[in-house]
């Protein structure tokens, strides 16, 4: 609805149903930002709706800005939005976390111009207005559901909303209006401590800038509200004692569990991977024994079936989940085996008594419950639990009792619960299905508490209690029902759950006291965070975002199955506090990050990771909107074109056109109609020369008042007749002729006359043709040429106009009436002939046109045949006479029998002679030419003096003068070009209009092979431009950069904004579409009737037949925009073709791209490139070089090119971004040697020849052949299997290949070719000459083309398109390790389908196609054009040459002697060894008390990676747990570090070593106090469970001390000292004393 209509036309009135408190309220929310603190069932979300109507006039359209609503959840953003939507007339749109994001600035920007109000969780808004797609000031209305959640502690998404971007903004700004919604102002456990709520609600006022309002009459509230009974029940204690079953259970689940971990420990040498499989199996232990104790048997049972445990997750750690197979395997026989005896189909027996075990005592009491509880037919109950695992076991279990089958029972959880979690589709299934009753018992985890709005809903159970008063009062407001119970299930005897309880049931008494009379102003601090911001586009962002941000940039580095990117975080104990350096992956730009002291190790991190993001935009990696990806669209200017032809459906670009003008050459534009004087006109002599010489043709000049350009002098055009004749063209200047009026006007007429006759002969079909009636005045469009006869003077040689000719053809009978001079009456004299229209003379019948009504034809008259006339045999017969073929075909009785034949040629129709019809290589051979006999008096005289030899010129001159235009269109685009930059003067106009011609004009010329080329050197260009330019761009940057560059629709929109489509030649000719000066064309094309003139009959279809045409007067035609794009590669082709690197080089930059660069980037290279030196003793570099045959001055780029990014043992990069370079470079210098090697090949042709060199499979082989393989660093054991697995299977005879299955090509190998030759390019600085000699050299086995291994899939789908076959390719269907992939296509009437499997899908639908294809040529299904190998056999070579490289290599003898000021040289801090740096110098040594000592500074990891102790099988911590590090401390202390666990005191580092092998925490206990109370000793024990192969408690005692934390330290030196002697701690951690 338009947002200046006036109230009463809208139709949604929210204020018709509000009450009285909401209106109250609404009224207050208008004038000031308040708090709505009402329970739920109040209508709290009705008044949001009343503000937004009483606001509507600041957030209706047109207005700017918008109402942003808020809600913690989907299912409350999805529900919220339908309220409103029904409520309002509101333009409504919703956001959440499963819908497809809107990507950028434009886009929201479009959101909001078309949303009055935007419903989203607050996570979306948070991050919208950190990168500015979103800005504050345009948000009107700011509604916070659930604002409880905004605590001034927390960094819960609506607290940072409001202290990034509403606290900040200055008094003046404009700011939203906030509204708040909440049942409960407090989150935590409440209690009876007054000041905890009054700073609760203090705090959630000041950081909302609102006021807690409600109800002061609770009467009021009372008629609306339901408020449930809350009953307790009381269930028996578990007593674990050890005659127990619980207990006895739980035991042999424990030692289980350690002889697990024992033999993981023993198998696994990866610490990282054992301690995840370990974190795996405690969480998988935990969830037993909870369900145990918390359910019982049967949930015990439950929680250990697989098909409730997280498969997938246990299957993504490397597959190596036997052992936690195993694990669940033994704990199933355990809880089933004695009991059930020893059956394992647990689920088919019927659950009997509800006793323990098998029912805990909790358990029994909620079954009773649910059986008592029978209100009525609709009632619906929610069991709220706190743990996924309880959710499903309890659910299946109560849906599995036969008491309680009127309970129909499902189970929701969270969407972000991990593994275990449900799906955004599924918990929405589960929440209708609970709505519409077909499930009426529910089994939640908090998910339910907020936004489940079931009206019938009568029974809510606590399973277990709440944690906070938030979630006491939200779940207790899912009783919806007036009669309605909130039922908790409490342990009898345990007085902390009492006590909690009884504090949630005081707490709202308690908040509502204090929002009436507050006893205080005091609040919570608020989080202090750091921020940063980008001035130029307002993006920010601080230490609350910095971590996730960091995350999601190092997850959208480029990886593969080998290797996952993501950052190390190492924590340094300081004086100052604890630092955080992060070590970022191989393939990122830093790669190591150093944050300030903190107080603690998240906000180390939160630290670090801001700085890293900071440094990360500073380089580029990051955009000005603080976000990973780089923006793939260019941005240009709106395009010179018929926007209106545009389609706004998407479709493919490729396919789709627009209308254009095409250029009209300005040397034919200029008229002479204005001249009032005689005229002088450029004369140029047109030569014809047939081959063979079969034909006569008349000289014939071209008149122009521009003189033509030296190239469209010299042009030479071979004009391609029948049969392989051709007629060789060429233009001579003969300098100016002058013509009077008169002969000026004879001139028009005469090619007037000849247009009409070859091209509109049917206006010859009357008596009388007008001529005169279009001069150049009138035709607007024509081009202002002649084309008029000329003869040879005798004796002087020189050229001039035939005006004899001229005008004797103007006078013919046809132009004037001559009837009076024509003799009506029969005339048979000797000279003179009965024509039909009277008697004529003999010599002006001769060379003449003639015209026959009887057939409509027009003929030539070349002689008369005096041995022939009517009585005469016809030929080809013995008896039939002319007479008699006329009378009984034509039904024309021949009134002159005497009169001799006419010997007549029949008038041509013009084709397009720029077409050549045969192949290039068919032998060219006379044709005799054909006369017919004619009987005089059947034809009527139109014409005197136009011979046949005249007709056999005109035949040539319409395409002749379209290769003309062309040729000068192409040369008006040269000095378009050579005007700005010099290098086009180089480049030959023919070359030009070749890359300007597509293959659709069909002639000898076309762009093809040229945008091949261009193509190429394009992506070439680009790549070494980003390169270079680009440093902090990861490969993947680098790639979508170049992609955004090169592909159609950039080039398409700098192709228009140059206009270049005006040049471009697109149509096949078509003769009578051939207009000049005498024959204008009669489209008149203007705003009016374009569209008229222009309209597709079928837009889905590529052209109109008809349409497509139809010439106007403004030359428009229709464009692809991929043809547009292929033409500015092209012209990249014929620059680099005819002038070289530099002259294409200067056409990018001219059409707007960059392909230039700094040298000094190339320094900067070369000397980054040194970072890689410490990988130099890792493979032998001299034997490298002799493989490669090539020796480098910078090693450390050879050292790159063989790094996977799996290895992060050093401080260099890995090898991507040089494979990104390789591979730009040898497609082009491939192409090159194609395009040179196979001059007569098609650029199809080219193409596929191309992609089976320059593939990762071709290249995989050359790498395992020329055994780069051996020299990858790399640390991921799967990826050694499959390069080992594939090094095997390449050597294999191509029969032993057939008969096994083929192993999957890793693209690390083909990688590796590609890296190499980039690490070559950037060494020799861009010396192709030498890279090409290395290409030659490498590649040769695939460049021989000894072994076509083409694509089957490709060749399928040609050979069903040739027969019309239906094929399909269905998705690829995982079927355990392996993908099973079909290929199904019809033959006729029959239904085929191939099916194979491999590990590799693409590889499996490979097989299967290969075996559809070998089928269907079995039956005889095969392509009638040549194979490729065949046609590459029989094909002609030449000597491979490198295309258009003129560039001078930068060269440099030492690189010691790089000028530093060119350089941007990194300073990288101090690195671990685990990263393969050198130890910094000596440390120095401080004097502490007169005492030499050395201070010390611990580094451990967040996530840490082990090796594997070949000696024992023990796990070893390596470098990367405890690092030594000598140097400056970032705290700024000179300092040495020597691996210990130095700073930090005993207590913790034994407390860490508990927490990394997920054993139970140390329990410190002080065994003896002695001594005076002024000199107390204190001894202390420590104990420590350590579960290795078999559990062993390890007790330590200390020396007495004066303080107890120095005897907790030592009692727990004595238990490190234990513990690494039995060689728990590896070998490098180390302790003093």
């Amino acid at each position: 609805m338009d947002g200046n209509s006036t109230a009463p036309n809208r139709l949604k009135d929210p204020r018709t149903i509000a009450r009285k408190y909401q209106l109250d309220l609404c009224k207050r929310a208008v004038e000031e930002n308040i708090i709505v603190y009402l329970g739920t069932g109040c209508g709290k979300t009705h008044i949001a709706v009343l503000l937004m109507y009483e606001l509507g006039h600041l957030i209706r359209k047109p207005s700017k800005s918008i109402c942003i609503f808020l809600a913690p959840t989907v299912p409350l953003v999805r529900q919220q939005a339908m309220v409103i939507e029904s409520s309002t007339d509101f333009k409504v749109h919703c956001h959440y976390g499963s819908q497809k994001n809107l990507k950028d600035h434009d886009d929201w920007n479009k959101e909001m111009d078309q949303s009055e109000v935007l419903v989203m969780t607050p996570q979306i808004l948070l991050q919208n207005l950190r990168h500015c797609f979103i800005r504050m000031d345009l948000v009107a209305l700011l509604i916070f559901d659930e604002c409880h959640h905004a605590q001034a502690q927390t960094r819960h998404p609506y607290a940072q909303i409001m202290r990034e971007f509403y606290k900040t903004k200055g008094d003046g700004s404009k700011r939203p209006r906030v509204f708040g919604m909440t049942a409960s102002p407090i989150i935590g456990k409440g209690g009876t401590d007054l000041s905890n709520y009054t700073k609760c609600i203090n705090s959630l006022e000041n950081l909302l800038d609102a006021k807690v309002c409600s109800v002061d009459d609770e009467l009021e509230l009372e008629g609306f509200v339901a408020s449930p009974d809350i009953k307790v029940y009381f269930y028996g204690p578990l007593f674990c004692t050890a005659s127990s079953l619980t207990f006895a259970y739980s035991k042999k689940l424990e030692d289980i569990k350690v002889q697990c971990i024992s033999m993981l420990k023993d198998k696994l040498c990866d610490f990282r991977e054992c301690q995840n499989q370990i974190k795996l199996l405690h969480r998988l232990h935990d969830n037993i024994i909870f369900c145990l104790e918390q359910i019982g048997l049967f949930g015990a049972i439950r929680a250990a079936r697989k098909a409730d445990m997280p498969e997938t997750e246990i299957a993504s750690i490397n597959n190596d989940n036997f052992l936690i197979d195993q694990y669940l395997t033994k704990a199933l026989s355990i809880l089933i085996g004695d009991l059930f005896d020893g059956n394992n189909d647990v689920d088919s027996l019927t659950i009997g008594a509800l006793e323990e075990p098998f029912f805990s005592n909790k358990l029994a009491v909620l079954v009773g419950i649910l059986a008592s509880y029978r209100l009525q037919a609709t009632a619906k109950c929610i069991i709220f639990v706190k743990r996924i695992i309880v959710a499903k076991s309890l659910a299946y279990i109560l849906g599995s009792l036969e008491s309680l089958t009127f309970w129909k029972c499902e189970f929701l959880v969270g969407c972000h619960g991990g593994k275990e979690s449900m799906s955004r589709g599924k918990m929405n299934t589960v929440v209708e299905r609970f709505s519409s009753g077909e499930v009426n018992l529910l089994v939640a985890t908090n998910v339910a508490e907020e936004g489940l709005d079931i009206q019938t809903c009568c029974l809510v159970v606590r399973f277990d209690l709440p944690e906070t008063v938030a979630s006491f009062i939200q779940s207790r407001g899912r009783a919806r029902m007036t009669i309605s119970k909130y039922v908790f299930l409490v342990e009898r005897g345990n007085e902390g759950e009492g006590k909690l309880l009884n504090d949630f049931m005081a707490s709202e008494d308690i908040m509502n006291k204090e929002i009436t009379s507050r006893t205080s102003n005091e609040t919570f601090d608020d989080l202090e965070e750091v921020n940063y911001k980008v001035n130029s586009t307002g993006a920010s962002i601080n230490t609350g975002c910095s971590v996730s941000l960091l995350h999601r940039y190092c997850d959208k580095l480029p990886r593969d199955k080998y290797f996952t990117p993501s950052p190390k975080f190492y924590y340094i104990d300081d004086l100052n506090g604890t630092i955080c350096r992060i070590i970022l992956p191989p393939n990122a730009p830093l790669r190591q990050v150093d944050g300030l002291p903190c107080s603690s190790k998240d906000e180390a991190k939160r630290n670090a990771c801001l700085k890293a993001c900071k440094e990360l935009h500073e380089r580029g990696a990051l955009t000005d909107y603080l976000l990973p990806d780089i923006n793939s669209q260019r941005k240009i200017g709106p395009a010179t074109h018929h926007s209106e032809y545009n389609s706004n459906s998407i479709e493919d670009e490729s396919s789709r056109e627009e209308l254009y003008e095409m250029l009209v050459p300005a040397a034919l534009r200029r008229s002479w109609s204005n001249d009032d004087t005689n005229i002088n006109l450029h004369f140029y002599y047109i030569r014809f020369v047939p081959k063979p010489k079969d034909r006569q043709y008349r000289m014939f000049g071209l008149f122009i008042k521009n003189p033509l350009p030296q190239e469209a002098e010299s042009l030479k055009v071979d004009l391609h007749l029948t049969h392989g004749r051709i007629v060789e063209t060429t233009l001579t200047h003969q300098g100016m002729t002058t013509f009077d009026k008169e002969e000026i006007m004879l001139a028009q007429n005469f090619q007037e006359m000849f247009l009409k006759i070859i091209l509109d002969r049917s206006e010859f079909y009357s008596d009388l043709v007008p001529l005169g009636k279009c001069n150049a005045s009138q035709d607007c469009s024509s081009k202002s040429y002649l084309l008029l006869p000329v003869i040879e003077q005798l004796y002087e040689g020189q050229k001039m106009i035939d005006w004899t000719t001229v005008r004797h053809c103007l006078t013919s009978p046809a132009f004037i009436d001559v009837s009076a001079t024509f003799e009506n009456a029969p005339c048979c004299t000797s000279d003179k002939l009965q024509l039909l229209n009277g008697s004529v003379n003999k010599a002006d019948v001769v060379n003449s046109l003639v015209f026959t009504p009887h057939n409509n034809l027009f003929f030539f008259v070349d002689g008369i045949l005096y041995e022939t006339n009517a009585n005469s045999c016809y030929k080809g017969t013995e008896c039939e006479s002319y007479a008699e073929y006329y009378r009984d075909r034509f039904h024309v009785k021949l009134s002159y029998p005497e009169q001799p034949f006419l010997k007549a040629k029949r008038l041509f129709v013009c084709r397009n002679l720029l077409h050549n019809r045969v192949q290039a290589n068919t032998e060219a051979r006379e044709l005799v030419e054909h006369f017919v006999e004619l009987p005089p008096e059947l034809c009527s005289l139109k014409i005197v003096g136009f011979s046949k030899d005249i007709g056999s010129t005109l035949s040539l001159l319409p395409s002749l003068m379209h290769r003309m235009e062309n040729l000068l269109v192409a040369i008006e685009l040269k000095e378009v070009l050579s005007s700005s930059f010099p290098e086009a003067s180089e480049i030959r106009a023919d070359c030009i209009l070749e890359a300007l011609t597509t293959e659709k004009c069909l002639e000898r010329l076309s762009l093809e092979r040229f945008e091949v080329l261009g193509d190429s050197f394009l992506k070439y260009a680009v790549a070494r431009h980003s390169f270079l330019t680009y440093e902090a761009y990861d490969e993947g940057q680098l790639t979508r950069r170049r992609s955004s560059i090169v592909n159609n629709s950039n080039l398409y929109e700098l192709a228009i904004a140059k206009k270049l489509q005006v040049y471009i030649r697109d149509e096949l000719f078509d003769p009578t579409q051939f207009y000049a000066l005498g024959r204008p064309c009669k489209m008149v094309c203007n705003i009016d009737t374009e569209s008229v003139i222009h309209q597709r009959e079928n837009e889905n279809l590529n052209i109109a037949a008809e349409g497509h045409n139809f010439r106007c007067t403004k030359s428009h035609h229709w464009l692809h925009r991929k043809t547009i794009a292929d033409v500015v590669e092209a012209l990249v082709g014929a620059f680099l073709v005819e002038s070289g690197f530099k002259a294409a080089i200067a056409f990018l930059r001219w059409i707007g791209i960059s392909a230039d660069f700094d040298v000094s980037n190339i320094y900067r290279v070369w000397e980054s490139s040194n970072s890689n030196l410490s990988l130099i003793s890792n493979i032998n570099v001299n034997e490298l070089e002799e493989i490669l045959g090539y020796t480098f001055r910078c090693k450390g780029l050879l050292l790159q090119a063989f790094v996977h990014a799996s290895y992060n043992k050093h401080s260099g990069g890995c090898y991507q971004k040089l494979e990104f370079l390789g591979d730009a470079v040898l497609e082009y210098l491939i192409t090159s040697y194609l395009y040179s090697v196979f001059p007569e090949l098609k650029p199809g042709q080219i193409t596929d020849l191309r992609s089976i060199t320059v593939n990762n499979n071709s290249f995989a082989n050359v790498a395992v052949w020329r055994s780069l393989h051996k020299y990858l660093m790399k640390d991921a054991r799967s990826l050694d299997e499959a390069i080992n697995k594939f090094e095997s299977f390449v050597p294999l005879p191509d029969l032993e290949k057939d008969l096994i299955e083929e192993p999957a090509c890793p693209k690390v190998l083909g990688d590796i070719v590609e890296s190499c030759v980039g690490a070559v390019l950037l060494d020799t600085g861009f010396n192709l000459k030498i890279v090409w000699s290395l290409m030659l050299s490498l590649l040769r086995p695939v460049l021989d083309f000894s072994s076509f291994q083409i694509n089957p899939l490709r060749e399928l789908r040609e050979l069903c398109q040739y027969f019309n076959f239906a094929m399909r390719l269905p998705d690829p269907v995982k079927v355990g390790g392996d993908y099973c992939v079909k290929v199904e296509t019809d033959v006729k009437d029959e239904h085929l389908m191939f099916t194979s499997t491999n590990k590799s899908s693409k590889t499996a639908r490979r097989m299967a196609a290969q075996e559809a294809l070998s089928m269907l040529k079995a039956r005889g299904y095969k392509l009638k054009s040549k194979p490729l190998e065949d046609i590459v056999q029989s094909a002609k070579k030449e000597r491979p040459k490198l295309i258009g490289y003129d560039e001078e290599p930068i060269v440099i003898d030492n690189l010691d002697s790089i000028p530093l000021e060119k350089l941007q040289i990194q300073t990288t801090e101090e690195t671990p060894h685990s990263l393969g740096l050198e130890k910094a110098n000596d440390a120095s040594t401080l004097n502490c008390s007169g005492n030499p000592c050395s201070s010390r500074m611990e580094l451990t990891r967040a996530d840490t990676s082990e090796s594997c102790n070949g000696n024992n099988g023990q796990i070893q911590q390596t470098m990367s747990d405890y690092v030594e590090i000598s140097g400056t401390s970032p705290g700024g202390n000179h300092t040495e570090t020597t691996g210990t666990l130095a700073h930090k005191t005993a207590k913790s580092r034994l407390m860490e070593i508990c927490a990394t092998n997920h054993w139970r925490d140390p329990l410190f206990e002080c065994c003896k106090e002695e001594g005076p109370s002024h000199l107390k000793m204190f001894t202390y024990k420590v104990a420590v469970e350590v579960q290795h192969e078999s559990s062993v408690c390890l007790e330590c005692f200390s020396e007495p001390k004066p303080q107890k934390k120095a005897a907790q330290d030592h009692a727990a030196e004595g238990a490190l000292w234990y513990l690494k002697h039995i060689g728990m701690l590896g070998h490098n951690a180390r302790h003093d004393g």
